[in-house]
């Protein structure tokens, strides 16, 4: 398939947006940068609260298909990056043809070492909240996030630390996105977008650190590529996901290393991960109170409202019902 290729070379925000200039045009002004082009429409806003912490809220919509890379750095101007997806979901392995759901909103923590390689299709849109902050910034004034994490930037292989998006941090990422409806000065802008990443990173960190994070969690390129693959593939239906041997011997894994694997990235077991999704999806369905609990445990694949009710008070501490009162 004789597609379009961009290709950009990771490092800061602001490497990245004169990346884009250069080879795409578009117009760098006031904190921000909006370019209009036959592939995409594409708009950053971005400030650095010091230098090496950069925060951007972005915006894109593609106009063809195309390949995207993102070619790692381990070397110079690495970088810890925070994605949290509002729209769409740019951590994809790839796309399927044939999906019987929306794309999915995830958030993610990874170093810039990591590679990206995706396609992207015509008429998708994306939105997402970017955290990056420098090693030498990490090293200096982040003393106690190898003491959870290890030291993750002494390696030549790569990680990510990946989960669904919750309805704290979509109502967060909501208020965020619509903060140009309101026409603040740019000073009351910065301190909100400051103040809400602050509070969503809070939120994630909370979750991410639930689990035991262990030394296993860096993968080669080629491993967490095939995980990602895994991902899309599992949610790509609210079916329940064939079996952990069926999916090892699709992608080559053996089982043990599969567990084990996808539990270090995603937190969770590959079904108990599929649930999750669709329990977070459905409690974002049911804050919005558009539809009935019964046609919301149909859109997200409970035959039975009961099994529905029953597994998302597990998960949440209230019934669906009580929930949405």
């Amino acid at each position: 398939m004789n597609i379009p290729h961009i290709e950009l070379q990771e490092g800061s925000i602001h490497d990245l947006i004169l990346q884009l200039q250069e080879k795409y045009g578009g117009e760098i002004k006031d904190q921000h940068y909006r370019l209009s082009h036959d592939l995409m429409d594409l708009e950053v806003r971005y400030f650095r609260m010091t230098d090496g912490i950069e925060i951007t809220l972005n915006t894109v919509t593609f106009h063809k298909d195309h390949k995207l890379t993102i070619y790692g750095n381990n070397e110079v101007n690495r970088h810890l990056c925070f994605r949290f997806s509002y729209q769409g979901d740019l951590m994809r392995g790839h796309l399927k043809d044939e999906t019987k759901v929306e794309l999915s909103e995830g958030m993610a923590i990874f170093d810039t070492a990591l590679t990206f390689d995706v396609l992207m299709r015509k008429g998708q849109a994306h939105q997402w909240l970017g955290v990056r902050t420098s090693t030498k910034v990490m090293e200096s004034s982040f003393l106690m996030f190898s003491d959870y994490f290890g030291d993750v930037f002494n390696t030549e292989k790569t990680w990510m630390i990946y989960d669904h998006m919750p309805l704290e941090i979509n109502l967060l990422l909501k208020e965020l996105f619509d903060l140009k409806k309101l026409n603040k000065p740019v000073p009351v802008e910065n301190s909100l977008i400051i103040a809400r990443a602050s509070e969503i990173i809070g939120v994630f960190y909370e979750r991410i650190l639930s689990r035991k994070i262990t030394k296993e969690k860096f993968l080669h390129q080629n491993d967490l590529e095939a995980l990602f693959k895994i991902k899309d593939d599992i949610l790509s239906t609210y079916e329940l996901p064939p079996s952990l041997e069926e999916i090892a011997d699709q992608y080559g894994f053996s089982v043990s290393k599969l567990r084990r694997d996808f539990n270090n990235v995603f937190g969770t077991s590959i079904h108990r991960f599929h649930q999750n999704y669709r329990l977070e999806q459905a409690k974002i369905s049911l804050a919005a109170n558009n539809l009935t609990v019964t046609e919301i445990s149909r859109k997200y694949g409970y035959k039975s409202i009961a099994k529905f009710s029953y597994a998302f008070k597990k998960k949440f501490g209230k019934s669906p019902s009580d929930f949405q009162s």
